[in-house]
């Protein structure tokens, strides 16, 4: 492994380096875990990381250490970035709104200094994505029907059929025990996500196509917030929210926005 893909080494500059740093496990599974990534840079200065799906390239982590900021660095990272997506067959760029695997949606709205870079370089800031907090000492009692078990494959089989685009996160969140899930005599009902890509973070929560605004989604997702208590944790994040109104019902509030940017293409 060289330096630049170690993400104990990456951990370390993105601590230094950015207000909310993903831990080494972390970027372990939400970046690298992606073959399509790849990492430039020296972690003892500064690094950006890439991933091109067909014509767009996206920037998923550009981080400067401190100490070597205001000497062009994190231009010539991003200039360098653009250059390997373009040989990869890239004619736009993108930062956040890049899912299965991300460790934001997109850029926080209040890292000015890196939504500058962004804009100098010819960025354009478009949607925004927003995260909503809810504390975790006011949650709705957990229900009385315990989480559905459900195997991994099932639910695979759940998102090719229903939600494709949801499979990664899915998959990945029941591999490691961080999925709970309703059940009725059609099978899977609904599922709710947890610390996949960030510990802490809910998401994505789905219910079937025929149960969608129904309230399918609120008993898992209050297993996940439990579950969330449990751990110790006192407040959970719900990441790049979609409705509104099945969040707002278990006390959730303003959390952080950011936007996507992109270039060209």
């Amino acid at each position: 492994m060289t330096a630049a893909r170690d993400p104990e080494a990456l951990a370390a500059l993105c601590a230094r380096a950015l207000t909310d740093p993903p831990t080494a496990d972390e970027i372990a599974r939400a970046l690298l875990a992606d073959p399509a990534v790849s990492v430039l840079g020296d972690p003892a200065v500064g690094v950006v990381a890439t991933a091109c799906s067909g014509t767009i390239g996206s920037i998923r982590l550009l981080a400067v250490d401190p100490a070597h900021r205001r000497r062009g660095i994190g231009r010539a990272l991003l200039e360098e970035a653009e250059a390997a997506l373009r040989a990869s067959g890239a004619t736009g760029f993108r930062v956040g709104g890049d899912a299965p695997r991300y460790l934001w949606p997109g850029v926080d709205v209040t890292d000015l200094g890196l939504l500058a870079l962004l804009e100098a370089a010819g960025y354009a800031r478009g949607e925004a994505a927003l995260n909503l907090e809810v504390p975790l000492d006011a949650i709705p009692p957990v229900p009385v029907e315990p989480s559905a078990p459900v195997s991994v494959d099932e639910v695979a089989a759940w998102c090719r059929t229903h939600w494709p685009h949801w499979e990664v996160e899915f998959v990945a969140a029941a591999e490691r025990s961080g999925l709970t899930a309703a059940r009725d005599d059609a099978g899977i009902a609904a599922l709710c996500a947890r610390d996949v890509l960030r510990d802490g973070w809910i998401g994505p929560v789905a219910s079937r196509p025929d149960l969608v605004g129904r309230g399918a989604g609120r008993a898992p997702l209050l297993h996940a917030l439990h579950a969330l208590r449990a751990a110790g944790r006192d407040r959970a994040e719900i990441a790049w929210a979609g409705p509104l109104r099945p969040y707002l019902a278990v006390g959730a509030r303003p959390g952080r926005t950011f936007v996507v940017l992109r270039k060209g293409g």
